[in-house]
């Protein structure tokens, strides 16, 4: 096919407009045939009007500007029952914080970048966050607050519900407090609706981060070296294997390995292909799930290596006042989300602690309101406490997910044997 050709109408070094001259030629044919009593005087005035339509300048769609404005920007997630680890201690603590998890406020279901945002927000407004994408207003809550309202409220806030479970929880870390310059657009405004929550943004600025390991050879029965025994200690650690450290790929290993592949839904039961092989599926998801399981432990590690060793005082913004306001919302003392932020809430719930635990008589006394020695003996006492409690805690679910590996690799194993003989 010829290709069209096309001629440019410039000002100075401007192009001004874009004339395609096959169009121009068919507008005019069909004019002639649809009047074939035009006479000269029409024609001319057509090709005039076609001239000067190519003259025009030409108008392209530009994406419409939002409104910019710096947020105060948290996350939030919906937690659930069995995780490894709650930031308010339990997932009692948790919900009350935090919600179910089912619909916000205009009753939309929840999904990850759906946005809470004060009242004077209309719900369908979307908020694009760099680095993250554009989200939408379908959420309120009470700490939720327009600039000015409370002490925390530097600029309007906005709550990103970052799902469900541990990988929400692990978003909102990630996440923390952050004050962003965002655009802000009305709801008709067409503006896709996504956001990115493959890498938890600004998680190395919390946690040293495990480097991701790459198990890159194939292993089955027979195989001997030290990447069996890397793969049983690893196995051991996730409470699969519970054999010798050998370095052989025995018959315990690839039970070992089979419970976990069934387990993440590699496959069913022991006939498939590859089942109780480490093949490139079994590496990928073993790779993926350790380096979860490592970055909870870090997280872990953070808190429960954390002593109160610094006085504290209203105006205060840093990891000790976020641990502060956990125990008291633990101890529901508090009932608003852990901010890091000494502010007007945390002092009178802190005054709330200190009367109950007797360190004061009453809001009027001498360090009320403040982490003083007496307050840091309590709060680490407090601490103390539930270390040794999470410890217990931590064997008895690791037992209990040794003994469910265990069940599920011995309902593969019946249901084959059930399989052979229906099948004889």
């Amino acid at each position: 096919m010829r290709e069209r050709k096309k001629y440019f109408f410039s000002c100075g070094d401007i192009v001004i407009a874009k004339c395609d001259i096959t169009h121009s030629r068919l507008v005019l044919m069909l004019l002639l045939w649809y009047n074939k009593e035009m006479n000269i005087r029409s024609i001319v005035t057509a090709i005039l009007l076609i001239s000067m339509s190519c003259l025009m300048p030409e108008v392209r769609a530009a994406r419409p500007a939002g409104e910019k404005k710096t947020f105060t920007i948290t996350g939030y997630y919906s937690p659930l029952p069995g995780q490894e680890f709650y930031v308010t201690g339990d997932y009692y603590s948790e919900i009350r914080l935090n919600g179910s998890g089912i619909a916000g406020a205009d009753g939309t279901g929840v999904y990850p970048g759906m946005i809470a945002a004060p009242s004077s927000y209309t719900f369908g407004t979307k908020v694009c966050i760099p680095s993250l994408g554009c989200g939408k207003i379908h959420d309120r809550g009470g700490a939720i607050v327009e600039k000015g309202k409370r002490s925390l409220a530097r600029h309007d806030r906005l709550d990103i519900w970052m799902g469900y479970g541990e990988e929400g929880l692990r978003r909102a870390l990630a996440w923390g407090v952050q004050h962003l310059e965002c655009e802000v657009y009305e709801e008709d405004t067409p503006i896709a609706v996504s956001m990115n929550f493959e890498v938890p943004p600004m998680l190395h600025q919390i946690l040293e981060l495990p480097q991701k390991r790459i198990f890159a050879r194939n292993l089955s029965s027979g195989s001997r070296n030290g990447s069996v025994r890397e793969l049983q200690e690893i196995l051991r650690q996730l409470g699969f294997f519970e054999g010798e450290l050998t370095g052989t790929f025995g018959s315990q290993t690839k039970e070992a390995v089979f419970a976990f592949q069934k387990k993440h839904f590699l496959l069913e039961n022991e006939t498939d292909y590859g089942a109780g092989i480490f093949g490139p599926q079994t590496r990928e998801k073993l790779s993926t799930v350790l380096y979860h399981a490592e970055i909870e432990q870090k997280i872990r590690e953070a808190w429960e290596n954390f002593h109160f060793d610094e006085d504290l005082r209203r105006g205060n913004r840093n990891q000790a006042v976020l641990k502060l306001q956990e125990i008291l919302v633990q101890h529901e003392f508090m009932n608003v989300s852990p901010t890091g932020y000494f502010g007007p809430k945390t002092q009178a719930a802190l005054e709330e602690f200190q009367i109950h635990y007797k360190i004061i008589a009453h809001k009027n006394a001498l360090g009320a309101g403040k982490v003083g020695p007496s307050t840091r003996e309590i709060l680490n006492q407090l601490l103390l406490a539930k270390k040794d409690i999470f410890s217990q805690e931590q064997k008895q679910i690791l037992a209990a997910e040794k003994q469910r590996n265990r069940l599920q690799y011995f309902a593969g194993q019946i249901d084959q044997l059930n399989n052979k003989f229906v099948q004889k």
